[in-house]
């Protein structure tokens, strides 16, 4: 069952005005939770409106320019951050950590002072999520974190766009996250479960689970939202009334060399078809992508009427629109 014509807020003013969020807007965007709850449903609106209309926000940040760094390969990431600030009217430059003079010893802090007086706003996608919490500590503009190894806040904006199309409200869904608990990308599904009160498996081989501090802050959270988080090593466990299970690579960016190992200690936490029989009846798959076929998905899974990663990868363009436009305005105001 899908929902992608329920009703939504009405429009924002396409003008540049702050959106009315009912909840703070960020300075930068470095984790999801930097979003209030009020707010992130209203970023998620907002993605909402500007799919159905993509061409309706030309002008909105006209003459606006968006600096895009890149210190690991992207695919998704980089075409859809140019493509969104196409669709506000920015600029936008892909700027090689290589092409600048931090090779040659100048500090992130001194980088973000002298790119913030150029630009609206900047985009990093690194490795230590310390290095996009010091280019934001010194910038003046927001910043945008376009992955780092702790966090990737554009992929849970567009998860989260992705499960509210499909099922409508996101308050009490039942999900399942079936891989790695330490990744960028279960650390940022978590904090989405926790702002929309979803209820959360997380099934992970034993000292994968996610950090300590990352539960406490979530459940904190779930108190005031209805959510709730459960960690399992068992991955049939954790999908057993999952209505969305969610997979993901074995062998992260910065864990290349772990390769051989993580093969075989993530063996069986495959999201195939069995597993994916052992979930609520109707149950649908996320993927963050890139997959890594047979490994942990199989093809049948990943293409299957079941799926909904294509979706959930063409969603990345409306929620890196919508997270632009709304830093933007903001900082503008």
């Amino acid at each position: 069952m899908t929902n992608d014509d329920a009703p939504i807020s009405p429009a924002l003013p396409r003008t540049g005005a702050v959106p009315a969020t009912g909840g703070r807007v960020p300075g930068s965007l470095l984790r999801l939770s930097d979003f209030e709850p009020a707010a992130l449903k209203r970023a998620v609106e907002l993605a909402r409106e500007m799919k159905r209309d993509p061409g309706g926000w030309l002008h909105s940040l006209r003459g606006a320019a968006l600096g895009c760094i890149f210190e690991k390969p992207s695919t998704r990431t980089r075409v859809s951050l140019a493509t969104a600030a196409h669709r506000l009217g920015m600029h936008s430059m892909v700027i090689s950590r290589d092409d600048m003079q931090l090779v040659h010893g100048e500090t992130w802090a001194d980088t973000a002072q002298v790119l913030s007086s150029y630009l609206d706003a900047i985009t990093l996608r690194t490795y230590e999520h310390t290095t996009v919490e010091q280019l934001a500590g010194r910038s003046s503009v927001p910043v945008v974190n376009a992955l780092s190894d702790d966090h990737h806040p554009c992929q849970a904006l567009a998860d989260l766009l992705t499960l509210t199309e499909h099922f409508g409200t996101l308050a009490g869904l039942t999900v399942a996250f079936v891989g790695d608990g330490l990744s960028n990308t279960c650390n940022s599904f978590l904090e989405a479960c926790a702002s929309t009160g979803m209820h959360l498996t997380v099934a992970t081989p034993p000292g994968h689970e996610p950090a300590a501090s990352l539960l406490a802050e979530a459940r904190a959270t779930m108190a005031a939202t209805g959510g709730s988080v459960t960690v399992t090593a068992d991955p049939a466990e954790a999908v057993r009334t999952a209505q969305a299970v969610y997979a993901e690579v074995w062998v992260p960016m910065h864990k290349r060399h772990e390769r051989a190992e993580r093969a075989q200690r993530f063996a069986v936490y495959r999201v195939d078809r069995e597993l994916l029989d052992r979930a609520a009846p109707g149950a649908v798959v996320l993927h963050c992508l890139p997959a890594v076929r047979g490994e942990e998905i199989t093809s049948d899974v990943l293409d299957g009427p079941r799926s909904l990663v294509w979706r959930q990868a063409a969603n990345r363009l409306p929620t890196a629109q919508a997270v632009l436009h709304t830093l933007v305005t903001a900082a503008q105001s």
